[in-house]
């Protein structure tokens, strides 16, 4: 009787037995109360996904074990993390489909089993918010530029960056001081 594998990795089947796959996401933030007791706060951004993995693998399958550790530790030509193509029931319920392997991978001895509880992160790569600040990214400069002469900064983006203040007496003063 063969286990039907419930995660693979760029085609691979990681078998283990009682495998659990939960899902996370951080919505970052910055608190902005200072000293008050307001619960005002800063959004951040969302980042990356993350896709917790946990399960048995039995001490009479310590080529898994070892597979896993070399699928973990395996970098692309680059010499970053090796990304991986992620086949999952709840990766696809999420979109999560590239990630690499985050945090650590641990194998722990379990003593009422003559098995390891094995525990890996996989982080989401090219994720829908990061596909999305890109494209925001990309269209800035597009229309930044315009038709002032082709001189590196326009007129009207020192307007909007500079506070009257700046613009008014700042501005005059560092001009003429050179």
């Amino acid at each position: 009787m063969s286990q039907a594998a419930l995660l693979a990795l760029d085609g691979e089947g990681i078998n283990m037995k009682n495998m659990l796959v939960s899902p996370s996401m951080q919505f970052q933030e910055k608190d902005q109360s200072g000293q008050t007791s307001s619960t005002a706060t800063a959004e951040q951004g969302i980042k990356a996904k993350e896709l917790r993995v946990s399960g048995l693998v039995t001490f009479d399958d310590q080529a898994i074990l070892q597979r896993l550790f070399q699928l973990a530790s395996a970098t692309a030509a680059s010499g970053a993390l090796k990304t991986y193509r992620i086949a999952n029931e709840t990766a696809t319920a999420i979109n999560f489909r590239e990630g690499t392997f985050t945090g650590q991978i641990d194998a722990t001895p379990q003593t009422d089993r003559l098995a390891w509880q094995v525990t890996f992160t996989l982080r989401e790569k090219n994720s829908v918010p990061e596909k999305r600040q890109a494209r925001k990214g990309n269209a800035t400069p597009g229309t930044k530029q315009g038709g002032n002469g082709g001189s590196g900064t326009a007129a009207g983006e020192d307007a909007e960056q500079m506070s009257w203040f700046e613009q008014k007496v700042l501005k005059p003063v560092n001009d003429a001081l050179g």
